[in-house]
């Protein structure tokens, strides 16, 4: 009491002084010298080496000898920095003598990459494989495991439209390989193939490991042909003392862009109906979101058992008011070894529940055009019922998610046992088995009061679905290494055996007596009226498969310079016929660390690395070889409906693989004492058979269609990653990395046609009904946009285009021969920058993400840019907006947009509290973080981000449609706590 008592009188200065010191020197009355020397792992003492102690100013740097001397009391940590060497934290404990040896950062070459059935020393990678750990990860309102890689690995693209809750991302790797079977990356998870992200919580992801080549990915054959994304849980293997952890934060998100409208003035001087009122339909259907997480594990590990069991909820929040989702995760590793550690077990039991209330995505595009005179209620009053125009196409927006009904439940359960016996040295015999099961039911209402989905017109409209799905995986493998002398190899071989099944049904009914039961009473509908009225239809399916595999590897390695793999799988899929059941997938790679062969100054790593595999696809549909048959309706006969059956496929005994050949050229370097780290890769990548569907005459075949092997596909691509150590020092670390892709596809064949060249992806309505304007085209690049060229606009209003005779015409004269390219769907390259700072106990990080050279055909300017529209909607302005056109149905390159953008997408400002042996608290760290801040773009509509995939399949990218959703901004307070 004396002591605050004294502070607080400023005539009595001398006493503060005096106490101050006082409780500096009970503060240092423990302070000791501490010295030693600290060298290299070959002896040499280093000079000039920084030696801090932790948490404060306090420090030093060595001297000519190697030697530092320097204040520290018993319970504090030292911390020993010098370029090219990785930095130590060594606790005092009381000592008064350290001497450390730091490591040559070239030990990053001993880092374990996670490849194919088993792991690999960086060194001896021959392979373009990237390795993104727990710290690297993106932050923020990530609700799916693939936001965590965006921008991080050179080559693959993470694409989101818009901002809701419940739509996942678009994994690309490498750019387009197919366009008749799966292009997405194949998901191992803890060494289940092909398991799903949707029950990973992303708290529970220790690192993740791209396959990005097929020589990397041809162990896994047909399945790794667009790539490989394997991702290692947390296992509770590294903790060195039972610990919790508890993490949590709390988002706040908003809508970032919508596309210029016109005023409530501007509207009504073209046209538009005055209702009276005034409403901001988007304030009436959209909210600040806000949603909310909190993740619970528990770890622990006393040698022989190790596990962690955590826990994960999610309140999810879109911005729409009707859209949200709740998520419970669990997760159990656990791993025992046996038999003087020969024997490892290892299980992992897996369980997450959504419930998604996903709402209706067309609210939000009515909200923006509606009339904005006219009021949510009629003549305002909520009695009376919901304000309806009654025009085509045209609905409240309140009304629209207000009188319909949606809820999804989704359960998936994943159970996978593992056990390693190593008998010998060396000699290692492993056995796997997962089963996972999903399974969803889905029920809709549209009530008997809504315009939209045409509940008024059926008397309420009550949907129920159901799927469940099964995927049993077991798999044996034994693996060989040794090292004699100089010499190492490795030995894999192994069998895989994967049977998935799943069963759905359908119902539906309508013209019910009451919207009060929802879908929960579905047979209380009247169904079936008459021909052209309200009807009932059920629907069930069942499919299987199995695939079957031998696969084996060899590994290579000479005095750890040169490095040579090869690999071999046969596989046999039921997915086709007995003719080509069997497929055969290789890769050969190899890799030469060239700095141990000739010594360049100022470089410390450089390898060369060449690789070549084969590998292939199958096609998604489970029967593809097979001719199937199924309802094509029914028929209204002698006062009764009589179900059609008809062929839906032709049979094509001869399907076979497709086949992927892919050669990839690349480097690894560090220079300047391990300040500068890169890679470098070129690939060249060829896919033949594609599973390709192609029209046919019928007769004489059965079916209009069928699945055959036809066509050819060629990329070429040139990746670069590099990262710079700005700053090396103890207290104040700056690392900034860039990321660059570049890949093209080019169609070399599509069928049998000479010249081949077909149109897909009607625009639709408004005004573009039945106009095709994606092209696919022999010797031309996939995703091409087709348009004639604009010139100008009339005196009368009209737009005006170029024919193929160069003469102007009005735009909607135009035939497909005026069509121009306008642009192309898919980015020419990506670019990323990558920045994390840490300043003591702060760290700071952002990352700019660029994609450049793609183009979007903004549909809702093309189809709602139109004053003669205003009567009916609140039209869309813009640089093509002409206040004088009168042609609501001209498409033309105007619409086709530039869409490169530079977005600032993750910043994460953070504060860490060294807490351990102060209390119970090990560690605390708060967070502040912002997802989609700003985005730097000429694209007029809302979101610029390419479209890899349109409504004809990925075949059709680059069209912003009207029910895109918009894109949002979030703002993050979270916290992590480790007891």
């Amino acid at each position: 009491m004396n002591i605050f008592y004294q502070i607080s009188r400023k005539h009595h200065s001398w006493k503060l002084y005096l106490c101050l010191l006082f409780l500096l020197g009970g503060a240092y009355a423990s302070a000791q010298t501490v010295t030693g020397t600290v060298s290299d792992t070959d002896g040499l003492t280093l000079i000039g080496t920084n030696v801090s102690v932790k948490g404060t100013t306090t420090g030093t740097v060595t001297d000519i000898n190697g030697y530092y001397s320097l204040a520290a009391s018993g319970s504090d940590t030292l911390l020993f920095s010098f370029l090219g060497f990785k930095t130590q934290e060594i606790p005092v404990n009381g000592r008064s003598v350290i001497d450390v040896t730091l490591s040559n950062d070239a030990e990053v070459l001993d880092e374990i990459v996670v490849v194919g059935y088993g792991t690999q020393k960086q060194k001896e990678v021959t392979s373009s494989i990237v390795s993104v750990k727990e710290e690297d990860f993106n932050r923020g309102n990530l609700n799916d495991a693939e936001q965590l890689l965006a921008g991080k690995v050179a080559g693959l693209t993470v694409s989101k439209v818009g901002g809701s809750p419940t739509q996942g991302s678009v994994l690309r790797l490498r750019g387009l390989s197919t366009f008749g079977a799966n292009a997405s990356p194949l998901i191992v998870v803890d060494g289940v193939v092909g398991a799903s992200l949707r029950n990973l919580d992303p708290n529970d992801i220790a690192s993740i490991d791209v396959l990005k080549d097929a020589s990397a990915g041809a162990i896994y054959g047909t399945r790794g042909s667009s790539g490989v994304i394997i991702v290692t849980t947390k296992s509770g293997n590294t903790v060195q003392k039972p610990q919790l952890e508890v993490s949590m934060y709390s988002t706040l998100e908003e809508i970032s862009k919508l596309p210029p409208t016109a005023s409530v003035e501007e509207f009504l001087a073209n046209g538009g109906v005055d209702y009276g009122f005034s409403t901001d339909w988007m304030d009436e259907v959209t909210r600040t979101a806000n949603s909310n997480v909190v993740n619970a594990a528990f770890s622990s590990n006393n040698g022989d058992t190790y596990y962690r069991v955590s826990l994960n909820y999610r309140d999810i929040e879109g911005i729409m008011k009707a859209q949200s989702y709740n998520q419970l995760n669990t997760r159990l590793n656990l791993s025992q070894k046996l038999l003087n550690d020969k024997l490892r077990l290892t299980g992992i039991v897996s369980f997450s529940r959504n419930n998604t209330d996903p709402g209706n995505d067309w609210a939000l595009r009515q909200a923006l055009l509606w009339n904005p005179t006219a009021p949510v209620y009629i003549d305002d009053d909520p009695e009376l019922g919901f304000f309806e125009t009654r025009e085509q196409s045209v609905f409240n927006p309140v009304a629209v998610n207000a009188l319909q009904d949606q809820l999804s439940q989704t359960k998936r359960t994943l159970t996978n046992l593992k056990a390693d016996f190593e008998p010998v040295d060396g000699l290692v015999f492993s056995a796997n088995y997962s089963y996972q099961i999903t399974s969803d039911i889905f029920g809709s209402y549209v009530t008997s009061q809504s315009l939209d989905r045409d509940g008024i017109a059926l008397g309420g409209v009550a949907r129920r679905s159901t799927y469940d799905a099964s995927d049993e995986l077991f798999e044996l493998t034994a693996g060989y290494e040794k090292k004699i002398n100089n010499f190492t190899y490795k030995i894999l071989a192994g069998n895989s055996y994967q049977k998935q099944v799943s069963e759905s049904f359908f119902a539906q009914n309508t013209n019910f007596i009451t919207d009060g039961v929802s879908w929960n009473n579905i047979d209380l509908g009247q169904g079936l009226i008459d021909p052209n009225g309200p009807f009932a239809s059920l629907g069930s399916d069942k499919g299987e498969n199995t695939l079957t595999s031998y696969f084996g590897r060899l590994t290579l390695g000479f005095n750890d310079i040169y490095n040579l793999s090869g690999s071999f799988r046969r596989e046999a899929s039921s997915r086709f016929g007995a003719n080509n059941r069997w497929g055969n997938f290789w890769a050969v790679s190899g890799s030469a660390n060239l700095d141990k062969i000739v010594d360049i100054r100022s470089v410390d790593i450089l390898k060369l690395r060449i690789g070549y595999g084969v590998t292939g696809n199958q096609p998604s549909q489970r029967y593809a070889f097979l001719e199937t048959l199924g309802l094509q309706g029914q028929g209204y006969v002698n006062g009764e409906f009589i179900s059609a059956i008809a062929p839906t496929s032709n049979p094509n005994p001869d399907l076979k693989w497709e086949e992927k050949g892919e050669f990839n050229i690349g480097l690894d370097f560090s220079l300047f004492d391990y300040r500068l780290n890169g890679a470098v890769d070129f690939y060249n990548r060829n896919t033949t058979d594609l599973l390709n569907t192609i029209s046919v005459p019928s007769p004489p075949n059965l079916f209009g269609s069928t699945l055959v092997n036809l066509g050819e596909l060629e990329t070429k691509g040139f990746e670069v990653m590099l990262n710079y150590k700005i700053v090396n020092q103890p207290d104040f670390n700056w690392d900034f990395g860039v990321i660059y892709d570049r890949n093209r596809t080019r169609l070399v064949k599509f069928n049998n046609l000479e010249n081949a060249e077909i149109y897909v992806e009607n625009l639709g309505t408004p005004g573009f009904n039945n106009l095709l304007a994606l092209r696919i085209k022999e010797g031309e690049l996939i995703g091409d946009i087709m348009a004639p060229q604009f010139t100008r606009f009339d005196q009368d209003g009209k737009a005006l285009v170029l024919d193929a005779n160069g003469e102007e015409v009005l735009a909607t004269n135009a035939v497909r021969d005026d069509y121009i390219v306008a642009g192309n769907g898919l980015p020419d390259f990506s670019l990323n920058f990558t920045n994390s700072i840490r300043w003591k106990q702060l760290d700071f990080n952002f990352l700019l993400r660029g994609v450049f050279g793609h183009e979007v055909a903004n549909l809702p300017a093309a189809q709602l840019g139109h004053p003669v529209r205003a009567g009916q909607f609140r039209y869309i302005k813009g640089g093509f907006f002409n206040p004088d056109d009168t042609d609501d149905s001209a498409w033309h390159t105007e619409f086709v947009e530039d869409a490169s953008f530079l977005r600032l997408d993750n910043v994460t400002l953070g504060y860490n509290f060294n807490l351990e042996g102060s209390s119970s608290v090990k560690s605390l760290r708060i967070y502040l973080t912002g997802n989609n801040l700003l985005t730097f773009t000429g694209y007029s509509g809302a979101d610029p981000e390419p479209r890899f995939v349109g409504t004809s399949g990925i075949l059709a990218p680059g069209l912003d449609r009207l029910g895109d959703y918009f894109p949002t901004r979030s703002f993050i307070l979270g916290g992590n706590l480790s007891f």
